[in-house]
């Protein structure tokens, strides 16, 4: 579990920032052209404050920042999530939805949506009192409860 929160959280720091500047303004993050770094909290280590260095201004459509956003973010991501190593087993799938779920989720938060359904799990479940998070793949794989006093 934790080299997929941490995997995760990587991912957002190119993500978040990307997806909202599509979004929100008329630039464009590319998290590799853009000097991306990040500062963590002292004590949990999780990312607090995203710095860059620049940013392209790109006058076009909306539409057409998000792809070029998103084409940028990929690049980085599949990089990133395809070489990273935590030391524990966590395969190529799993990788590799989980770029495609962070630019999703980003985007969502973005735009003020729910999150949307996922590709990959972050394994919140196996902690003890928690359950799968919303949009989990788990959920969907689920065959349906029988129950068997139903025609009783």
């Amino acid at each position: 579990m934790p080299a997929a929160f941490v995997l995760q959280w990587l991912l957002e720091v190119a993500a978040v920032p990307a997806a909202y500047a599509a979004v929100h303004t008329a630039h464009l993050v590319d998290p590799l052209g853009a000097g991306l770094s990040f500062a963590l909290e002292p004590r949990q280590l999780y990312p607090v404050v995203v710095q860059l260095r620049e940013a392209q201004v790109t006058p076009v459509l909306l539409e057409e920042r998000l792809g070029a956003a998103h084409a940028a973010y990929l690049s980085a991501a599949t990089e990133l999530a395809l070489t990273y190593r935590p030391g524990v087993h966590l395969g190529t799938h799993q990788r590799l939805e989980m770029v495609r779920d962070v630019w999703a989720m980003a985007l969502a938060r973005a735009c003020g949506q729910p999150p949307p359904q996922r590709g990959s799990c972050c394994y919140l479940y196996v902690l003890p009192g928690t359950h799968e998070c919303t949009g989990c793949p788990r959920l969907r794989r689920r065959p349906p409860a029988v129950d068997r006093h139903a025609d009783r």
